[in-house]
């Protein structure tokens, strides 16, 4: 997996939270953490493929990989498009 990639997507998470937390209209908040779960759902099958193509069973370090990750949206989420203070 190019590091490139990676990074871009993992920023397009950072942003996308940021810009949530900034909105005021709810509904614009809630589309802001669908992007970002979408990018970090694309972050976490890049890590899944590299993780296959190295040989790895999806072992230690996909798993702190991933829980890295899932810890950007811990807290932020949103189930009826409210706006989520940290």
């Amino acid at each position: 997996m190019p590091d490139d990639d990676l990074d871009y997507l993992q920023r397009r998470v950072e942003t996308e939270l940021e810009m949530a937390q900034r909105s005021e209209t709810p509904e614009v908040t809630a589309a802001h953490y669908k992007l970002a779960e979408a990018y970090l759902e694309r972050v976490e099958a890049l890590r899944a493929s590299a993780a296959a193509e190295a040989g790895e069973q999806g072992g230690e370090a996909f798993a702190e990989a991933g829980a890295a990750a899932a810890g950007l949206l811990e807290g932020r989420k949103v189930e009826s498009g409210e706006r989520v203070e940290r």
